[in-house]
């Protein structure tokens, strides 16, 4: 029997714990942090809705608590700190488990099984992700048990099921049901799919309902009106958030609505285009999402880089790769010292912080653009790399 996954959700384990009891102060300082933190994935929100629910105060009244009523109450049934922090480290181990084993499904990938997980395991902005306690590391594992369950045990229930529960969670994830039924065998099967997610979606839905005990639909407008609407409108690494700041308030409700359609409109065309590699266009579909939603963290990019591996065979293809990580590397730097210039020193303004927020998406939609024409070209290179031809990208 092959232990490698169980060796790499291991280390993934051991390596979160360590850092959280070295540096027991470093979730505070992450959880403040706009790289990390929005007020729809932050513990801070989370631990508001604990209080509340414990002591019997109607969780969704106050505009403070952005998390899906299942989630607190699952949350809200354990008491220590340490027990907290090694769920997140547990979560985070299943999610580098789960990459692992899905590699172990394309056997022409041409890299070792366990390098998805283990870049998993160390990459920073994950690492840090799950330090702070972001809520967008139960997402990322819906999405990760979503693809596991399909291609790695078949099960097209729990496939469809999972990706409910990362759409209940953070709702944009739900898109991604469009191209997990690329991945299905026939239309049967995506009719099963399609159904088993609406069933999945309202037993949670009433599951919420009656959860709390406030037998209240109020929760609808917290969790995902917030999102939708962009109703706290505070400084991240999005796109959003200087464009309403700037804007009229007449034309508010039609761009936010532009946007929310943007955020959808690139989904089906990626599972159309790449309708013969079902797997890569959900791929392109997670870095999409992570681009363009309102909210967004660095676990989010981080998550989508933990599939780039995958895309090995394609490498050779990329136009700009150095320009792309140069990029981000810049954005990464220099994001918390122009918010810290901004909002602490007071030396700076918002346009500092908003440019290096335009750097960050130049990165990732670069990545996008690279990726695409990498699969573009393979595919008019007929499956067959030919890395020496030379053809001109319109």
């Amino acid at each position: 029997m092959d232990y490698t996954a169980l060796k790499v959700a291991i280390g993934c384990i051991a390596v979160r714990l360590a850092v959280s009891s070295l540096f027991p102060s470093l979730q505070q300082q992450l959880d403040q942090s706009v790289e990390f933190s929005t007020p729809v994935t932050s513990f801070r929100s989370l631990q508001e809705g604990i209080y509340l629910l414990r002591n019997n105060i109607q969780v969704y009244n106050h505009g403070v608590v952005h998390h899906p009523p299942i989630l607190v109450f699952f949350l809200c049934l354990f008491n220590s700190d340490t027990l907290v922090s090694l769920i997140y480290a547990l979560i985070d181990g299943l999610i580098a488990y789960q990459l692992t084993e899905v590699t172990k499904v394309f056997k022409n990938l041409k890299v070792k099984s366990w390098l998805p997980g283990v870049l998993y395991a160390v990459n920073p902005l994950v690492l840090l992700s799950c330090i702070s306690r972001s809520s967008v590391i139960f997402t990322n594992f819906a999405i990760s048990s979503s693809l596991y369950c399909i291609l790695v045990d078949g099960n097209v229930i729990l496939s469809s099921v999972m990706i409910t529960v990362s759409g209940y969670l953070s709702l944009y994830p739900i898109l991604l049901l469009i191209p997990l039924l690329g991945m299905l065998k026939n239309w049967r099967q995506r009719m099963f799919s399609v159904v088993t997610s609406i069933l999945s979606l309202s037993i949670l839905l009433l599951f919420s309902y009656n959860i709390l005990g406030s037998k209240s639909w109020s929760f609808l407008t917290q969790v995902y009106g917030s999102i939708i609407n962009f109703e706290k409108v505070f400084p991240n690494l999005g796109l959003w958030w200087y464009f309403f700041i700037e804007m009229f308030d007449t034309f508010i409700p039609f761009f936010k609505a532009v946007f929310n359609i943007f955020i959808a409109a690139f989904i089906t065309p990626f599972a159309v285009r790449y309708h013969k590699q079902p797997f890569y266009a959900f791929i392109l579909c997670i870095g999409w999402i992570a681009l363009t939603k309102p909210y967004p963290s660095l676990g989010d990019a981080g998550f989508f880089f933990s599939f780039l591996p995958f895309f090995t065979p394609l490498f050779g293809y990329l136009r700009y790769p150095i320009i792309s990580a140069l990029l981000f590397l810049h954005a990464i730097v220099l994001a918390p010292i122009f918010y810290h210039l901004w909002v602490v020193l007071g030396s700076g303004n918002s346009n500092f912080f908003y440019a290096i927020s335009l750097v960050y998406a130049l990165a990732i939609a670069s990545i996008l653009v690279d990726l695409n024409w990498a699969m573009l070209r393979i595919e008019y290179d007929n499956g067959v790399p030919n890395i020496k031809l030379k053809v001109t990208q319109i």
